[in-house]
């Protein structure tokens, strides 16, 4: 049996052959998977990441990690700065730049929501193994 290691930076449920093998929360998580090839992809509520395909062999591992979408964090501070200071000013432009920035995340919990996550491998052996689908 191969091994997939999921390194994670937030709380997601893992689904390996379009089965729930349970919700992993920060840390790392590892799930013993058939020989051959898999599916593996993470969701939360209606966002996911995107699949991504491995062939395992006998006792080979893959590392994964697990993000939401790039910049949130960035995206996040930056609208909570324009915020504050918009009530503590009043300065009608902090609330239209605080609106286009409140759009970047916007997009990954609608139309982008099947790129919410990041799904990459960390390190393997053999990168043929892995490919997106």
């Amino acid at each position: 049996m191969g091994i997939i290691k999921i390194e994670s930076a937030t709380g997601a449920k893992i689904y390996i052959n379009e089965k729930d093998h349970g919700t992993i929360k920060k840390g790392t998580q590892e799930y013993e998977v058939e020989n051959g090839p898999c599916e593996i992809y993470a969701k939360a509520g209606w966002c996911t990441s995107q699949k991504r395909t491995v062939n395992l062999s006998e006792a080979q591992s893959v590392t994964f990690t697990l993000n939401t979408f790039k910049y949130e964090g960035v995206a996040k501070a930056i609208f909570m700065l324009l915020a504050l200071l918009l009530v503590l000013t009043k300065i009608m432009i902090l609330g239209i730049i605080a609106g286009l920035v409140f759009l970047y995340p916007l997009y990954y919990l609608t139309i982008g929501k099947d790129k919410y996550f990041e799904l990459v491998e960390k390190e393997t052996s053999d990168k043929e193994n892995v490919q997106s689908v």
